[in-house]
């Protein structure tokens, strides 16, 4: 499958689920003129076959928000996976 205009391949280095809502870290290219490599998504149906948007959207339901620094993404994704109970 081709990359669907404005979405990058993610590439999972962990995830979890808390709360019945799939949480994801990994890294991608984020190709809108960012130096953006690393993310953090959340919530059903973020990863659409593997590809994740390349903006940031954060709502209670859904996100993914892109990072430059590896370990600010590592601390976004601890902090969201203590916003739903387990």
């Amino acid at each position: 499958m081709k990359n669907p205009c404005g979405t990058a391949p993610a590439r999972i280095y962990e995830s979890s689920e808390t709360g019945r809502v799939p949480v994801y870290f990994g890294s991608g290219v984020n190709p809108a003129n960012s130096p953006a490599q690393f993310f953090v998504a959340w919530g059903q149906g973020v990863l659409e076959e593997g590809f994740l948007p390349t903006f940031n959207q954060d709502t209670p339901e859904a996100g993914f928000l892109w990072f430059v620094d590896e370990e600010e993404a590592e601390e976004c994704y601890r902090e969201i996976k203590l916003r739903w109970p387990t």
